[in-house]
């Protein structure tokens, strides 16, 4: 057993199988063994008896050239989880229709238990940066889930504080406070921020392809993240100049009112004028109420 990043003990076996799985789920084309072994590094007969044993449960599918791919007793796990997973009404419907009406991407991601898992992505007419995809999870730490932690309880801001660096924090808990009354966050970035972040999103694709570089994937992703640049404040957002606009962001509800969710659009351009500005937040922020089944309220947690 190993430690993981919680601390709490994980199973190296369980991770050998869960990687093979998540590796065919992610390829285009099917694979032989000896493909998935030096991919994931394993030794070949490790991997062989994986899929021998996951074969006969119909987790992975062998073709008549010898190569895997995922298998149908997959389609019913997924079922049975899409079922009881929580997501709200129309998801993807909507977040096209933003996506078409902002001509950018758009993106709808769970913050939940620490971490933050895209579960809708559209592309829209602009586009998301390579890597950014559904299934991607990311541990909670600032910037990301920022509009979410804004209208969540004393316990999760000061966790999210408390895993940035000393010198962030003051800053950080101010923009949770505007966040929490203006309803969205607006980061902008300079052209080659924004280039950088395309940089970077072509590398986390490129380590998509071996589930063990998972560790290295969420390190890309925070410096993707921190490369989105810096947060809006409210004078600055409403002057009368045009401005870079990297990404934006507003929190979802459920029915209980709690901000469960929050849906990204990334506009990814170094000049956006006052109106452009109004309109992506006028329609970022009525989907984020459209897709609440609770009529959002926004105001101070601390």
């Amino acid at each position: 057993m190993t430690e993981g990043k919680g601390g709490s003990a994980t199973s190296p076996p369980t991770d050998r199988v869960v990687g093979i799985i998540e590796l065919l789920v992610s390829l285009d084309s099917p694979a032989t063994s000896a493909d998935i072994a030096d991919t994931l590094h394993l030794s070949r007969s490790t991997a062989g008896a994986i899929l021998t044993s996951l074969r006969e449960h119909g987790w992975v599918s062998r073709l008549p050239d010898l190569r895997y791919t995922a298998g149908p007793a997959l389609i019913a796990a997924a079922d049975k989880a899409r079922e009881g997973f929580s997501a709200p009404s129309g998801m993807a419907g909507h977040l096209e229709a933003l996506a078409a009406r902002v001509g950018c991407g758009a993106a709808l991601s769970l913050v939940e238990a620490g971490q933050l898992t895209f579960i809708a992505v559209t592309r829209g007419i602009g586009h998301i940066p390579a890597g950014v995809e559904v299934g991607l999870r990311l541990p909670l730490q600032a910037p990301a889930g920022a509009t979410v932690v804004a209208l969540s309880d004393s316990t999760v801001q000061r966790q999210w504080l408390g895993a940035t660096a000393p010198g962030r924090r003051e800053g950080l808990a101010a923009a949770l406070d505007q966040i929490a009354d203006t309803g969205f966050a607006a980061w902008g970035a300079d052209a080659a921020d924004l280039h950088r972040i395309d940089v970077l999103g072509r590398v986390v694709a490129h380590l998509s392809t071996n589930a063990s570089n998972q560790p290295l994937r969420e390190e890309v992703h925070a410096l993707m993240a921190e490369t989105g640049g810096h947060l809006y404040a409210t004078d600055i957002w409403h002057s009368e100049r045009d401005l870079p606009v990297s990404y934006m962001a507003a929190p979802v509800r459920d029915r209980d009112g709690k901000p469960l969710w929050e849906i990204q659009i990334g506009p990814l351009r170094t000049a956006v004028s006052p109106i452009e500005r109004h309109r992506y937040v006028e329609e970022l922020t009525a989907t984020a109420r459209t897709l609440s089944d609770w009529p959002p309220h926004f105001g101070h947690t601390r």
